[in-house]
């Protein structure tokens, strides 16, 4: 039985080892930190719990697929709830508006806004719907060579879809309202790209948000995370947790031409032999970190640091001891000036003076993730990485009281008497809990057209048999379904390599 190490228990490592188990492999999962999720990760504190990370699942028939591939029933496993609608979208004028995946109801939210936008809306749905078609075709596969790209009829609908357009330039045609343009291109910030700099093509996200709708599992996304664990119990995984893995061992083949990963050194010292190699944990800190310099002829040093990194992302997670009916499960704030915020994050890398915010009250759907009568909110500020030279120190208690001034405006002028727990995460924090590069939150590398499909770094090392990749910085790239189609793709690469 070949053995194969995983090097990191986020989501993707998760799924790659159920997989790779579920084909008779001797699996296990090296997680440095005390509890498995990488990314996907929870807090739970004083009667209250709060995914860390992502909150809400679209495309849940990759998590269905995952499921099956293991001869398991996902639904039979997790209570889903479909959100309804999938947003409120505040403004910074007090206004708001809902954006539903009911199409009379999305219909009429924004005609309150933009009166006669509704053909354009339609017609805007049915053109990111092409798009979304469009984009699968380059996800859902293996590339090895840049011919792996060729596909005529592709190349007629990215000219015909105008997919290779700017993403915020494009909206801008159907939508004639700042408000709008705001509601219908903010997606690709998922992707770690700012709307001004990415691709029409990610209006495949809008699609798949408003029409396939976003669903919530009950207990948090953590709670994929718990069932994927007691599986791998079930399944015969040998998961061992808060333990580091040093280095990726590399050994010359008899010539020295060639070299191979033979297994992982742990911090502890201890060696763990392995037929295959496998690396959740990010890949630029895999090559950078795990991985001797001399061995590195694809991706050294200088080759990663002129890559494109996200964004980051603070935090703030607020326990209260009160409910607030009128709000939606999920929001977005938008700053007045969309674009300056955007490009203080993105382009210039400094702290935006009027933060934007993503607002989660996952107890409006399950209020079992708090003591009875209270509530949990989780803000997320998208900021910039820690390429740019901010202090931090100095900038949280500034973000903090920010994102405080607008809880008081849109949710409880009073709300900072109602808070009794508070936690918050820092730029900082992902790189010290999970190893991302330059502190990025959604995933490291940004999913630029050069870093997509082909273009991304591969999930089988170039340079060193036998080492392989997982997870959101390889193809097809960030997102939860997008890292669950990774673990697929890798057990379908391994099994063409060694024959399974």
């Amino acid at each position: 039985m070949k053995s194969v190490v995983i090097i990191g228990a986020g989501m993707g490592g998760l799924a790659a080892a159920l997989r790779l188990r579920k084909m008779g492999l001797d699996v296990t999962v090296i997680e440095k930190q005390k509890r498995p999720g990488g990314r996907s990760n929870v807090l739970q504190e004083a009667g209250f719990r709060v995914d860390i990370g992502p909150t809400i699942l679209v495309m849940k028939d990759t998590f269905e697929e995952t499921y099956r591939a293991i001869g398991q029933d996902l639904n039979q496993r997790i209570t889903f709830k479909a959100l309804d609608p999938n947003y409120r979208i505040y403004f910074h004028d007090g206004d708001h508006i809902d954006l539903y995946n009911s199409m009379a109801k999305l219909s009429a939210e924004v005609e309150r806004v933009e009166p006669g936008v509704t053909q354009r809306l339609f017609r805007f749905i049915g053109d990111s719907a092409k798009k979304y078609e469009l984009g699968m075709d380059f996800v859902d596969r293996n590339y090895d060579h840049i011919t792996d790209l060729a596909n005529p009829m592709a190349g007629v609908r990215l000219v015909q879809t105008s997919a290779y357009q700017n993403l915020y330039e494009q909206v801008g045609k159907y939508f004639r309202t700042d408000k709008l343009r705001k509601a219908f291109s903010f997606h690709s910030m998922f992707l770690g790209l700012s709307p001004f700099d990415a691709l029409a093509m990610y209006s495949l996200i809008t699609y798949a948000d408003l029409v396939e709708g976003m669903q919530y599992p009950m207990g948090g996304i953590y709670s994929i995370i718990e069932d994927m664990v007691a599986l791998c119990g079930e399944m015969g995984v040998n998961l061992r947790t808060g333990v580091a893995v040093k280095e990726i061992n590399v050994a010359r083949g008899a010539s020295g031409a060639t070299c191979a990963a033979n297994g992982v050194t742990l911090e502890t010292g201890e060696f763990v032999p392995a037929n295959i190699v496998v690396s959740n944990a990010d890949l630029v800190y895999t090559y950078k970190r795990l991985i001797r310099p001399e061995y590195r002829k694809v991706y050294p040093d200088a080759k990663l640091d002129k890559m494109d990194y996200a964004c980051s992302g603070y935090l703030l997670y607020l326990g209260v001891d009160k409910q607030y009916d009128h709000m939606r499960h999920q929001a977005l704030y938008f700053s007045e000036d969309y674009r300056a915020n955007l490009d203080a994050i993105f382009r210039a890398k400094v702290i935006p003076d009027d933060p934007s915010f993503h607002l989660n009250n996952p107890t409006i759907t399950d209020p079992s993730l708090a003591p009875p009568g209270h509530s949990v909110l989780y803000l997320l500020a998208p900021m910039p990485n820690l390429q740019g030279k901010n202090d931090w120190d100095a900038a949280i208690p500034v973000i903090r009281e920010k994102l405080y001034r607008q809880l008081e405006k849109i949710v409880d002028p009073d709300i900072r008497r109602h808070v009794v727990w508070e936690r918050e995460y820092r730029p900082e924090d992902w790189e010290r809990d999970i190893n991302a590069p330059y502190g990025v939150a959604f995933g490291s590398l940004s999913q630029g057209f050069f870093q997509s499909s082909y273009f991304r770094p591969h999930n089988k090392a170039r340079d060193i048999a036998n080492l392989y990749f997982v997870g959101q910085a390889t193809y097809p790239g960030i997102g939860m379904p997008m890292v669950l189609l990774s673990a697929r793709l890798l057990q379908e690469r391994l099994a063409k390599d060694y024959r399974l």
